[in-house]
């Protein structure tokens, strides 16, 4: 007995350890994608700057007419830049590519080929990634024409040794903490089988909160470490175009051209706050020109560099002072912070969601050992938790830039863009013509077979977004994804109405909710971090690897159901439908809530949130992490809201106020997102601030309709003459329309009135309208029935 007992704390400990280490792991590849991406924009800057010094140098020149070849002193342009460790060689190449000049350090490395660039000039900056070097190439000007490039040869191992040396100790870290997380772990569940407080969850958040502290901490340091090895290299070449005036003792005040080359020093380093000589501290010269002959005094809320330009022997002491904000590292930190506390969000929602997984299996197998039978069924309910929740987050780690490749794909494929919808739009008619078979099959072969089934087309289809298809063939792929997701869904309902007992049938039903918006929160999060270091390939891949791991825990946990003894067929099922469908439409009651209320709000989702607000977002400049992110505000708003929306239809019963509260913010939050970028609103923080609350107000808004509408739909008369289960059945199967229809709907307004924030806002207005005429019908005169609608 205590040999058993000690193998189940270690498999509980394991069991605790995978989980806490996948999300510490999934928080430190995050941490180090971040930062690689940062320091690395920091550090391609600098090299942007040098080149950008070279290229002002020669092009003073090149506009007076002298040919680049009769350049007189490039090795001394060179030289500074090559004193340090950063650059490898600056090479300068006429308008045919050939090379005129080359200077390489002192360290004579090996350097890669020429970028094909050199041979073919462009008006802007370019930047190589090459295997082992960053080459960045930027045009030479003459007065009439593009003269040549010059190339800025830089080794990228100093990146990549500098990330490596700060994120290896934190593996470590990661490990240390997952094992003390996972002792722990087995500790309280033993000593405290059933604790009034959910210690589980805090030690798993202490745990998470200490990892992305010290993950925070270093990014800290590597920004700061960034933009302070930017500063004084830019100073060092400036101090250097400066030490011949001060070695020869000249004065300042008889030399033409220090203020411009001081503006110039400024427009190439815009982090930098103000350039100034100071001599015997006293400011001489400056890039501000308030402190001028003033005495130098330092600000806190600076990061100060000083260079000697003081020749020997000279009494006066000269120096080049430099000022970085500190606000320019804290911005690119609070960028980070804003992605881990996303990370934190969605890996509570995965962590939570396994840690219970584990607990149940934990408590199935104690149940077995003492009675030598299965765990009870309602465990059941535990176990199913995690398939319809990553089908639904395999599908959302897509939708940060998944309208904006849908675009490309159609552009690529010679269409206009506003073809973009039509894969949207085939995802939701697969999902609606799946449901009523999917039932039926249901039936046949069982709930777990249908989840089988719905996981591999899901998986499989986005998966395939990998591969490189044309708009059409994309179509197709998202209409075997609608199809699988909508044959899961039917299979998991039916799973959980085979196993939940009657207490825990609410809690059944609950799965469907939480599964959906934990699942959409989570992904979106992920899924527009990810794609900055993966790109959309690597995202799909991801998305397919976690379909078919669902897919396996299927296989490996679910149980598989009693099957029923087959009633309906598949004509049965649609003849059935038909005629509900049939006495629905001629209910007037039905029809108003489901076109100003019901569809209205799937339209909603499906074009304005995961189609035409990612577009409209990313065309404002936002980027991939920050859409998801925004995104993923309308889920978090939804699951708030949801709970006491339900509760308090539950307690008053007034399902119609709480359904015009929903329609009525759903319209305002979309009138505030068209306003972006208006005079009104701008394109600046504050704007970023309200559509982020905008955007949360239209979940809130959903949340107040989504499961009240339908107990409205089971309350009205017509459920009351034909039953609650035949209207709402056919209400859930004719909302679909509005998924299905808001995509198609938004690329239309697109293509017409433009791509733009406006046609959110108009789109608002008429949700508002709507929802004024589903309440303004209670108006109407009690005795007009229509239809033959009894009177109620």
């Amino acid at each position: 007995m205590t040999i058993r007992k000690a193998i189940g704390w270690l498999l509980e400990a394991i069991t605790m350890f995978v989980v806490a280490a996948a999300s510490l792991f999934l928080l430190l590849y995050v941490g180090y994608g971040d930062g690689k991406r940062t320091y690395e924009s920091i550090h391609i800057e600098k090299l942007t700057a040098q080149a950008a010094y070279v290229q002002a140098s020669m092009e003073k020149y090149l506009r007076d007419g002298v040919p680049l070849k009769q350049y007189v002193g490039f090795s001394t342009l060179a030289a500074p830049i090559l004193e340090g460790e950063d650059v490898d060689a600056i090479a300068i190449y006429d308008e045919q590519g050939r090379q005129v000049f080359l200077a390489v350090s002192k360290h004579k490395p090996q350097l890669p080929e020429a970028p094909a660039s050199v041979r073919h000039l462009q008006e802007s900056t370019k930047v190589h990634y090459d295997p082992t070097h960053y080459q960045v190439v930027m045009p030479l000007r003459s007065r009439f024409e593009t003269a040549g490039s010059v190339v800025v040869i830089a080794p990228n191992s100093l990146v990549i040794q500098k990330l490596y040396g700060m994120f290896r100790p934190m593996v470590l870290l990661a490990i240390g903490l997952a094992v003390a997380f996972s002792i722990i772990a087995v500790i309280v569940t033993t000593r405290l089988p059933n604790p009034k407080r959910p210690w589980l969850q805090i030690v798993y958040g202490v745990t998470f909160l200490t990892m992305a502290i010290v993950v925070v901490g270093t990014l800290i340091g590597l920004y700061f470490d960034g933009v302070e090895g930017k500063a004084k290299a830019s100073a060092f070449t400036l101090s250097e175009r400066l030490s011949d005036i001060f070695q020869f003792k000249l004065d300042i005040k008889d030399i033409d051209g220090i203020t411009r080359a001081f503006g110039e020093y400024r427009k190439l380093n815009p982090e930098t706050s103000e350039a100034a000589i100071l001599i015997d501290d006293q400011v001489k010269t400056s890039t501000d020109t308030r402190h001028l002959n003033a005495k130098w005094v330092s600000d806190s809320t600076n990061i100060e560099y000083r260079i000697d330009l003081s020749p020997p022997n000279e009494p006066q002491y000269t120096v080049l002072m430099v000022t970085v904000p500190k606000s320019v590292v804290l911005e690119r930190v609070a960028r980070s912070v804003k992605n881990f506390a996303a990370l934190f969000i969605a890996s509570a929602f995965l962590s939570g969601l396994f840690l219970q997984v584990a607990a149940s299996l934990q408590r199935m197998r104690a149940s077995s050992a003492q009675s030598g039978a299965g765990g009870p069924p309602a465990d059941g309910l535990v176990i199913v938790k995690p398939v319809y929740f990553l089908a639904v987050f395999l599908d959302a780690l897509t939708y940060s830039f998944l309208p904006h490749f849908m675009q490309e794909a159609a552009a690529a494929s010679g269409v206009s863009a506003a073809f973009a919808s039509i894969p949207f739009t085939a995802y939701y008619l697969g999902f609606a013509a799946s449901l009523i078979p999917a039932g039926v099959l249901c039936e046949r072969y069982g709930a777990k077979a249908m989840m089988l089934v719905g996981l591999t087309l899901a998986a499989s289809s986005v998966l395939a977004l990998s591969f490189p298809l044309d708009i059409w063939q994309l179509t197709g792929v998202r209409a075997v994804s609608g199809i699988g997701q909508g044959i899961l869904i039917i299979g998991v309902q039916s799973f959980i109405l085979a196993v939940a007992t009657p207490e825990k049938k609410t809690q059944g039903a609950a799965i469907i909710v939480f599964g959906f918006q934990a699942g959409l929160i989570s992904g979106m999060a992920l899924g527009s971090l990810m794609v900055n270091f993966l790109g959309s390939q690597g995202v799909f891949y991801i998305s397919g690897g976690v379909g078919f791991a669902a897919l396996l825990f299927s296989q490996l946990l679910i149980a598989k159901t009693e099957r029923k003894a087959q009633t309906t067929t598949l004509a049965a099922a649609f003849g059935k439908l038909k005629g509900e469908l049939t006495k629905v439409v001629s209910s007037l009651e039905f029809l108003k809530i489901l076109f100003f209320v019901g569809m209205p709000a799937k339209a909603i989702l499906t074009g304005v949130v995961t189609f035409a607000l990612p577009l409209v977002l990313g065309q404002a400049g936002y980027r991939p992490e920050d859409i998801g992110q925004i995104i993923m505000l309308y889920g978090l708003g939804v699951l708030l809201s949801s709970g006491f929306a339900s509760r308090y239809v539950d307690r008053t019963k007034n399902s119609e106020l709480i359904l015009f509260c929903g329609a009525t913010l759903s319209g305002l939050g979309m009138i505030v997102i068209g306003l972006m970028g208006s005079p009104l609103l701008g394109n600046n923080f504050v704007s970023t601030v309200v559509v982020v609350c905008a955007v949360a107000v239209v979940g809130v808004a959903h949340g107040f309709i989504n499961a009240p509408v339908v107990t409205h739909v089971g309350q009205t008369t017509l459920a009351g003459r034909i039953g609650a289960n035949p209207t709402t059945t056919a209400y859930r199967f004719l909302e679909r329309g509005g998924h299905i229809a808001g995509p198609l709907l938004l690329s239309q307004l697109f293509l017409l009135w433009g791509q733009g924030p406006h046609i959110i806002g108009a789109i608002g207005i008429a949700v508002i309208v709507l929802g004024l005429m589903f309440v303004v019908y209670r108006l109407m005169p009690r005795s007009v029935q229509l239809r033959g609608e009894p009177a109620e």
